[in-house]
């Protein structure tokens, strides 16, 4: 019995795995074989989109576009190798052949025209559609064209191509339609892509060519700014010109006569005029006179021309009174003129324009020309520009005129007064240089003993005569600066000069408890200086910076070589400088409000050492901030000399 259990229950067991593996070969495997090659299909469509769209990219120009179609026919091909492709585009109710890709028997030639009812259809209803028998219906020249290149079915796969361009068509053939149902989806892709890039392209162009259109109307607004431009530079080298003969005309030496015809010639040369003159009113005459410097008027005709105001025949004198602009195109023929000065004058095209400054008529400007309707509009609008100017001008030249006369007073004056102290101050040093002398005596006991109150005394007159001698040598050099002094320039090493006056002063430092030193290389490249005035420049600052520094202060000295100057700094720890009276430090006699009751001096040696720097062509000046000391610096140019 057991036996028998066995041997059922094996048969049922080989029955079981009989019907798995019939089963497994009949329906298992070839699913999964289809599923295979399903996922490697998917793949491949996958790898084949996925590089496409990677190198895909918008054309510049449109006739970049049938590159990126071969791009993508020749990326088709190598996944369809055995298939044709063909491209047809649309024109004039017939499809023209613009591209191919396949090994074919006999090379057709592009842009040949076929017509088929097919692909229009396929076009108008834009489906994909497939014909194993292409050769019903009209085929006209399809037939031949197709048997080129081996093809027995066919795909029509058609895509637009945006901006309105011509209808196109991807014709996938074969000899058999067995890739077909492969092919489609790769088509269907490739020709969305075209489409898209096609649609993103239009889209370029068209900003393309909206930026050229901007580009041309801008490049037309920056031709009439140039011209613009090119008249507002004219005019501002019109007026440039203008200022610098005016600067010219009236500098030393020049006088109103020589301005005014520098000014009248540049109006000439601008307006191409044959004559310019300027007619001012004189109230003592009640006249308008032609003013001296004319342009084109010999002198014995300019003493011809003088029009009384009251006489309202004259244009000149309407434009006086009116202060209006005056234009004539023949001045010997216009009754608004008097026509016997246009012909003294010889002249046809007249403008007249007013002189005026602010609420004050001076006179009138009139510039005349030989040739008839010569002068414009434009020219008298500038005119007029020019008369406002020149009405300054003349205003400026009447000023100069009494400030010359002004400045020359005040030079004679100056110049006595110079000669005055310099004089006074000779006739003083004698008398003090006795007085010392007959005090230093008295002082010593060689004429009998003192008694205390009579050395102080002494001592007291001796400090004072000390101080009046050194005011009246400031005085003295202050005099010869400002006269012409001559400086004895040679090669100087400033490292040198600083030294010694920074020894000459460590006594004085010691007596007001000041720390003197002083950082100064030796490599210092060598100016050419005066080395007396210089020497007096370093002492100056030294002899300040420990008057006014205070007691355990710190003076010290440094140079710097800057390449085309050597900088010389004098710098203290002291109260430092207010910034109000920084700027005036340099002034003569000036001292400063806080120490000038405190500590002794005559406000000269800054501006000593000012004029001496400056005919050294240097430059000194001072940094400070309050409570953190000042610094005081003097620049003098490298000599360079070899």
């Amino acid at each position: 019995m057991l036996n028998e259990i066995i041997g059922a229950g094996a048969l049922g067991a080989a029955g079981a795995f009989g019907a798995y593996w019939y089963l497994k070969f009949r329906s298992v495997l070839p699913i999964e074989s289809r599923l295979r090659e399903a996922q490697k299909g998917f793949s491949d469509f996958t790898s084949f989109t996925r590089e496409t769209m990677e190198r895909a990219y918008a054309p510049e120009q449109p006739e970049h576009y049938g590159d990126i179609t071969n791009y993508y026919l020749i990326k088709l091909h190598k996944v369809f190798p055995d298939s044709s492709m063909l491209v047809f585009e649309k024109g004039q109710g017939q499809w023209k052949l613009v591209n191919y890709l396949k090994h074919f028997k006999v090379e057709p030639k592009l842009l040949t025209a076929y017509k088929w009812s097919a692909f229009d259809r396929s076009s108008s209803e834009g489906e994909l559609l497939r014909f194993d028998d292409f050769r019903a219906g009209d085929y006209q020249g399809v037939e031949e064209l197709f048997s080129v290149f081996d093809v027995k079915s066919v795909l029509m796969c058609p895509f637009r191509p945006a901006g309105g361009a011509a209808e196109r068509l991807v014709v996938f053939g074969a000899p058999t339609p067995a890739s077909f149902d492969a092919a489609q989806p790769y088509l269907r892709f490739v020709t969305a892509q075209l489409s898209s890039l096609s649609k993103v392209s239009d889209k370029v162009f068209t900003l393309r060519k909206e930026t050229e259109h901007l580009k041309s109307e801008v490049s037309a607004v920056v031709k009439e700014l140039d011209v613009a431009g090119s008249r507002l530079i004219q005019r501002a080298k019109e007026r440039k010109a203008l200022y610098e003969v005016v600067t010219k005309a009236a500098g030393p030496g020049q006088d109103g006569q020589n301005g005014c015809a520098a000014i009248l010639n540049i109006v000439a040369k601008m307006v191409e005029a044959d004559v310019v003159a300027c007619l001012l009113f004189d109230e003592g005459k009640g006249e308008l006179v032609v003013s001296p410097g004319s342009y084109g008027i010999p002198d014995e005709d300019r003493m011809l021309y003088s029009i009384p105001v009251s006489n309202h025949a004259s244009a000149s004198v309407r434009t006086f009174l009116s202060r209006k602009p005056f234009i004539s195109a023949d001045a010997q023929n216009d009754p608004d003129v008097l026509t016997r000065y246009a012909k003294l004058w010889e002249i046809h095209s007249l403008m007249i324009v007013p002189i005026s400054l602010r609420d004050r008529i001076i006179g009138v400007m009139r510039v005349g020309s030989r040739r008839q309707d010569f002068f414009t509009p434009d020219q008298l609008e500038f005119l007029s520009v020019i008369a406002d100017e020149l009405a300054i001008i003349i205003e400026m030249f009447a000023l100069y005129e009494n400030l010359s006369k002004t400045a020359q007073e005040l030079a004679q004056l100056n110049k006595m007064k110079d000669e005055f102290l310099s004089t006074v101050s000779h006739e003083l040093k004698t008398p003090l240089t006795t007085i010392k002398g007959f005090v230093s005596v008295i002082l010593s006991g060689e004429v009998g003993p003192l008694n205390e109150q009579q050395i102080n005394f002494l001592t007291v007159t001796d400090q004072s005569v000390n101080r009046l001698t050194h005011l009246i040598s400031n005085l003295l050099d202050l005099s010869r600066l400002n006269g012409k002094v001559e400086m004895e320039f040679q090669k100087v090493d400033l490292s040198e000069i600083i030294r010694s006056s920074v020894s000459t002063m460590m006594l004085k430092a010691r007596e007001n408890d000041v720390a003197l030193s002083s950082a100064v290389s030796k490599t210092l490249p060598h100016v050419k200086a005066d080395t007396r005035w210089i020497s007096q420049v370093i002492d100056n600052l030294l002899i300040n910076a420990i008057k006014y520094s205070g007691k355990g202060a710190k003076v010290n000295v440094t140079g710097a070589d800057k390449g085309e100057a050597v900088v010389i700094c004098v710098e203290d720890n002291g109260p430092g400088i207010p910034p109000a009276e920084q700027k005036m430090v340099f002034d003569k006699f000036y001292r400063g409000k806080a120490s000038a009751n405190q500590v002794p001096g005559t406000g000269l040696g800054l501006a000593i050492s000012k004029s001496v720097v400056e005919k050294h062509g240097g430059k000194i000046w001072v940094e400070s901030k309050p409570g953190n000391g000042a610094r005081f610096f003097f620049a003098l140019p490298v000599d360079k000399t070899k």
